[in-house]
């Protein structure tokens, strides 16, 4: 199993990675997703899929991006330390903590994920799981806390107000901006080029960009993902496997038929 993770080196080294989300779940769509060139594949655990405890169905997948050569980010149902651990124990170096409020839920989200956090025991962990059973058990506990890379969703009002302590928790990986849910949390749902709603994401991205934390956001046309990483967006999901298929799909038989 390879432990490094492209991902972390990528956003810490400046770098803008590139992403889509696997809607179905499938390892020959993950696997050829990385062959394809892609950055990350997306995996929402919150909203759909599989269960997240199942890590049977997760290993499959880090397989499949291990073999493509991509990283998987898969964003958990919320932040249970155990189920961090859970997912962590897969082989998933990448995790994307939904519905962030507070600066100290996401310190225990990434002290979960953690041999030694802060120069104390971290709450990680040691398991007979497939990151560590067929390996050297004493390298993979010194190596890999700089492999590890916990993000937090910020996509509520409360969370943008308490951005700035949020943003200084400890090695905190990166943050990715979640608008149509803000724009519930605000009182504009799905508005999400509301004034209102707009001003808070510049407001974040800004203070991102000020605290040195990698930001990512979701721009499908390329003209506005352009725009994002010229804005200082460096996680970018560009596609989504059910909106890939309705625009080839649509665009194909209209041509077809007229």
């Amino acid at each position: 199993m390879d432990q490094s993770n492209s991902f972390r080196s990528s956003i810490e080294n400046g770098d803008v990675v590139f992403g889509t989300s696997a809607d179905t779940f499938a390892p020959s769509l993950v696997e050829l997703y990385g062959e394809l060139g892609i950055d990350f594949v997306w995996l929402d655990f919150e909203h759909h899929g599989p269960s997240p405890w199942d890590s049977h169905v997760i290993e499959n997948l880090t397989r499949a991006a291990e073999l493509g050569g991509t990283e998987l980010l898969v964003r958990v149902p919320e932040s249970d330390p155990a189920m961090i651990r859970k997912v962590l124990d897969t082989g998933v170096r990448n995790i994307l903590i939904p519905r962030v409020d507070t600066a100290e839920e996401a310190r225990t989200a990434v002290e979960a994920s953690r041999y030694v956090y802060q120069e104390e025991p971290g709450e990680r962990g040691n398991s007979t799981a497939r990151t560590n059973t067929w390996r050297n058990v004493d390298r993979y506990l010194k190596t890999e806390d700089e492999q590890v890379c916990i993000g937090v969703m910020i996509e509520k009002a409360t969370a943008t107000d308490n951005i700035e302590e949020i943003l200084s928790v400890p090695d905190l990986g990166f943050a990715f901006i979640g608008p149509s849910d803000l724009s519930v949390q605000m009182g504009y749902p799905s508005d999400k080029n509301h004034p209102e709603v707009h001003r808070r994401v510049q407001e974040v991205r800004e203070k991102c960009n000020a605290a040195g934390i990698p930001v990512g956001c979701i721009k499908s046309d390329p003209d506005e993902a352009t725009k994002a990483i010229d804005d200082g967006y460096q996680i970018v999901r560009i596609t989504s496997e059910f909106g890939a298929v309705q625009e080839v799909v649509r665009d194909r038989l209209n041509r077809i038929r007229s």
